[in-house]
């Protein structure tokens, strides 16, 4: 067996400043690039909420101060993660101090009527688009199974309806419930020194306390739904049927058991030579595309199995996958399979920590989990460490019996029920 990989945790300045804002900053000088991240936590309680942050998010990447910021050479990306929108800055090193700049403005922005139709036909198109997709549909009845409804935070995208009817009073209302310095993270890696990026963001931002002088109201938490059933749902003329499961996971704050978690998931479906991969598509030719990871929604993680599979053969497959899964959850790995996990998962850390992106995507991950950032290097340490037994335990959370799910596809090769 090769040593995995010796994972050290990147050179990080962290600061609370005293608005609850917390800035981390981190010097990797192997390209003479800056990039900066703001993420904020967005109060998600019902499908309008969705749509308001959404057309909010189409709105930032049209403010002057991103204009500005991009005359100058540099980019700026949005994107929305479950409960957090991330708005990003790249430039030249020299640049730092406009991103920060560019970050103070868009915290303070107001906004027009015509810049929120403008946002609402862009976040109406761009959602139309995604709605239309079938991977979008099958998530969304995967999710209303699992919890009993379609929780916003799950949802991929709001529905083109809900942003239509969107004001302007709306996102102005929003931005001063969400753009709250205790509710948002600031990121900065890059050719530069950590200690004075931090000095330097907290000074830019330290007027912003955000307009919401109410407490924020906490979004609620999710629970799956106490039964457990896998139903169908038809969708004539699908050439592929769709299988989606998804169960209860390990709590992310347990570092060892997360651990355990995620080589369970790569061993069952994460990788190209996983099991449910190398069974579905490579020797039955039934699939496709096999996954099978962990999802974080809130303050939990949910494991997920998916297949996409030619639409005949769909309860052949069906049958396969149980099949792999009970014998996973039964029995476990073998031990090639556990070297091959840990070798795989720590390389991968590894490979992200060498890159601005990679380090600047891992810090963000750790903050908006809630998971603390020594958690970066301690994980992986646990992954090098797991045994057989660690990961057997992981592995009987996948077993069929556990899980909620949709089979979605033709209702002529739809079995009546899973079997």
């Amino acid at each position: 067996m090769t040593a995995p990989a010796v994972i050290r945790m990147p050179q990080l300045s962290t600061h609370t400043c005293s608005n609850g804002l917390t800035i981390t900053a981190s010097a990797l000088p192997t390209v003479p690039l800056v990039q900066g991240h703001l993420a904020v936590r967005l109060p998600l309680h019902d499908r309008q909420d969705l749509a308001v942050y959404d057309v909010l998010a189409a709105c930032w990447p049209d403010l002057p101060a991103c204009a500005r910021f991009e005359q100058l050479g540099g980019q700026v990306s949005i994107n929305r993660r479950q409960q957090w929108i991330v708005l990003s800055l790249v430039g030249t090193a020299d640049l730092m101090p406009a991103i920060a700049v560019t970050l103070r403005a868009a915290v303070d922005a107001q906004y027009t009527e015509d810049q929120v139709r403008a946002a609402v036909t862009k976040a109406a198109q761009q959602a139309s688009l995604v709605t239309a997709h079938p991977a979008v549909y099958s998530a969304r009845r995967l999710w209303e199974q699992f919890y009993g409804y379609l929780p916003p935070v799950a949802d991929p995208s709001p529905h083109p309806d809900d942003i239509a009817t969107v004001s302007a009073a709306q996102v102005t209302e929003a931005g001063a419930r969400c753009l709250l310095p205790s509710q948002s993270h600031v990121v900065v890696v890059g050719a530069t020194d950590p200690d004075q990026v931090v000095a330097h963001f907290e000074q830019a931002l330290a007027s912003w306390t955000g307009t919401c002088h109410s407490a924020p109201q906490a979004t609620p938490s999710l629970s799956p739904a106490p039964q457990r059933r896998i139903v169908t749902h038809v969708r004539e003329g699908w050439q592929q049927t769709h299988l989606r499961l998804a169960a209860p996971s390990r709590p992310r704050h347990d570092h060892a058991l997360f651990a355990a978690a995620q080589a369970a998931s790569l061993i069952l479906g994460g990788s190209f030579s996983s099991r449910i991969n190398t069974a579905l598509r490579e020797r039955h030719g039934l699939a496709y595309r096999t996954l099978a990871s962990i999802n974080d929604h809130l303050d939990s993680d949910v494991l997920i199995v998916e297949a996409d599979v030619n639409a005949v053969s769909a309860a052949e497959a069906m049958t396969e996958l149980t099949r792999q899964m009970t014998e996973f959850a039964t029995s476990g790995p073998t031990g090639h399979e556990l070297d091959e996990a840990i070798g795989f998962i720590t390389g991968k850390y590894a490979l992200s920590l060498d890159s601005q992106g990679g380090i600047a995507t891992c810090v963000l991950s750790y903050l908006t989990l809630g998971l603390p950032l020594s958690g970066i290097a301690d994980i992986p340490a646990r992954v090098a460490a797991l045994t057989l037994t660690d990961v057997r335990e992981a592995a009987a959370l996948f077993h069929p019996e556990h899980m909620s799910g949709v089979v979605c596809g033709d209702a002529t090769h739809l079995p009546t029920e899973w079997s």
